[in-house]
Formats: structure tokens, sequence, C-alpha cells
């Protein structure tokens, strides 16, 4: 069936999208590499939490769409809030920019303690991304992928970046069925985690916790299985989960320790359409 290789990474990339984009978590979150896949579009809802910390959960919805130049390897892909474009027509490397919007944290949150601390906007962020990936010529759908993106905050709002580091495989299971696995972990600096998990003394005053300050490292782990089915040569359906760890500082944050949960998980539904 034409194009399976590479619908299934991209709509769990989707899905885990929709996740990052409500609960404010970087573009690099999407849990696998998207995959060459000319011409698609779709749309991706998932469970996730509040915030990243919290222990309530909403959901979040996300579009997507791909474009790839013609006879090239470089294409463009929009993943909800996230624009990357890969800049080498190379058979397995990956190279190019990346923009992203990073959502905040207000006082809509259901937990009540939290939604009295000082607001978080939303903010663009700007970098760049590396990977490598490989593909087995005799079966396109069996794939190894690994990458490090980077992000810094254009928008003044944490004034930090983050380092995002995975690896994935994608092996087909029958005809119909792709079964996915990654492990992935997140690196961030001292502004970018004193903005998202630290406790300012006006946060203080308002909430009771204790005066915080979140050091820079290594903020979470992640692991993330998914599966895609294939509906037909042009319709494309994809499960995916997965459980982030908050690590270090990230999770003896107030936030998350006395309010929340260092145990996150995302789960999600996607669909979408190629030709």
């Amino acid at each position: 069936m034409k194009n399976q290789g590479t619908v299934m990474g991209f709509l769990v990339g989707a899905i885990m999208f929709s996740v990052i984009f409500t609960s404010g978590v970087q573009a690099q979150d999407t849990a696998l590499n998207i995959e060459h896949l000319p011409r698609v579009v779709g749309a991706a809802v998932a469970m996730i939490p509040d915030y990243e910390g919290s222990d309530d959960y909403t959901v979040g919805a996300a579009p997507f769409a791909r474009y790839n130049f013609q006879g090239q390897e470089r294409y463009l892909i929009l993943k909800g809030y996230e624009l990357q474009c890969n800049l080498l027509d190379h058979p397995w490397l990956r190279l190019g920019p990346s923009l992203n919007y990073r959502f905040g944290r207000d006082d809509d949150v259901d937990d009540d303690v939290v939604k009295e601390m000082e607001e978080i906007d939303g903010t663009a962020e700007g970098g760049g991304f590396l990977g490598v990936e490989l593909i087995d010529s005799a079966n396109p759908r069996k794939r190894f992928l690994a990458s490090v993106d980077f992000l810094s905050d254009l928008g003044g709002e944490h004034e930090g970046y983050s380092v995002y580091g995975s690896v994935r495989f994608w092996y087909p299971l029958s005809k119909t069925f792709d079964f996915g696995m990654g492990l992935a972990t997140t690196y961030a600096s001292d502004d970018y985690m004193s903005t998202y998990f630290g406790v300012t003394q006006v946060d203080a005053d308002r909430t009771g916790f204790p005066v915080y300050d979140a050091d820079g490292g290594f903020k979470d782990i992640r692991v993330f299985p998914a599966l895609v089915m294939h509906l037909s040569e042009t319709w494309h359906l994809a499960l995916g989960v997965q459980y982030r760890g908050l690590l270090g500082d990230a999770e003896d944050s107030p936030v998350v320790d006395d309010r929340g949960s260092s145990d996150q998980w995302l789960g999600g539904i996607g669909v979408a359409y190629s030709w």
C-alpha cells in the first residue's frame, strides 16, 4: 500500500503535537519524526495535562500538513503550531530551521492554587533540528530515526532555551498495522526552568508555596509507543500514548510535587488523508 511507511510517523507526530500545543511544551515533543509524505492533511485530538506537571487533564486538538518539493528530500511541515523546513536534499541526513509557538499557563487551569500564580504568556520560539533517518531499502516501513532539536525564546517570555533528543523506530506488524516506539529526553536552561517551574516571592505570597528557584538541567524522560492502522491507500488512523517522567528541579517544584504529579500521561488519536 503506497505511502504506508511515511504516514505512520506523520500521524503519531501530529498526535503528540496536539499534546504539546495545549500543554505549553516544546514542539520537539512530537514523539516521532515526520517522514516523507508528499501531500497530506489531517487532524488529531489528545488527552493532555492541564499544564506541564499537572495531575488534571484536558483535551487538545491540532491540524497538520506537509509539502515535499518534487523529486527532492527537502520539505515543509506544519505540525499544529510548529513549522519546520528540511533544507538538505540528502537520502538520510535532515537539517533545517524551526519556528514554534509555546503556550503559557494562565488562570484557566483547574488547580485552585496554581491559578493564583502569575500568568505565563505564550511565546514564539525559533531554532533548528539535525537528524538522521535510516530506511530499510527492502521494506521502507522499517525505519530508525534519531534527532536533536534546539529552540530558543524569541518573544521574551522565558528568555531561555531547550534541547530535545530522541531515538525511535518503526516496524510493520502486517499489511494494515505499523508499530512504533521511541525514547527521548529534554535539557532546559535556567531561565526556561525558572519560568515554568519556579516560584517567585509574588507567587509564594499568593499561594503559600515556598520560594523556589528551578535550575537548568535534564527536565524529563519520555517513552512513547504508537500504532498506525492503514484504512485504505488514502485514509489512515493512528493511536499514540506517551509517558513523560519529570526530572530534577522540574520534579521537585512545588507546582509539581505539592499540587501536581511528575508522572505525566498523554494519549491521542489522529486521522489523515494522503494523495
